[in-house]
């Protein structure tokens, strides 16, 4: 856990290899660094306690290897990438979203203004149905 650290350490990016990743208590941070580079062999993201931030970037579009992506308590999230970004990610097999209340109101099926952006992922698990 990074509790009160508001940016992401560099060396986060030299991680090439890295297919699984869980960050999480990055409460204070209020967006993701644009020049943040995640491995593009990562296969597994679970971004957790990530209180401020009210969007995920473009960037998650360079994970052209991404099969689950799991956001929980993100209290203030409202936003995914463009739904470009989202359907360039052609392995994403599974998004979990729980205890994001914003979101998860924005992501409901059919009507959601996000739904667009996820209704193309075969597993769809939003408040953990």
């Amino acid at each position: 856990e990074f509790q009160g650290i508001e940016a992401f350490p560099e060396w986060l990016g030299k991680l090439s290899s890295l297919r699984y990743l869980y960050l999480s208590g990055f409460g204070k941070l209020k967006s993701l660094p644009h020049q943040l580079q995640l491995p593009s062999a990562l296969e597994d993201l679970t971004m957790s306690r990530f209180h401020e931030i009210e969007a995920l970037p473009e960037l998650l579009g360079n994970l052209s290897s991404l099969r689950r992506l799991h956001i929980n308590s993100c209290n203030k999230l409202m936003y995914l990438p463009s739904v470009d970004v989202m359907r360039s990610l052609s392995k994403l097999k599974t998004i979990d979203i729980l205890m994001c209340p914003q979101l998860e109101t924005r992501c409901e099926r059919e009507s959601g203004p996000e739904w667009s952006k996820i209704s193309h992922i075969p597993q769809i698990i939003i408040n953990g149905r």
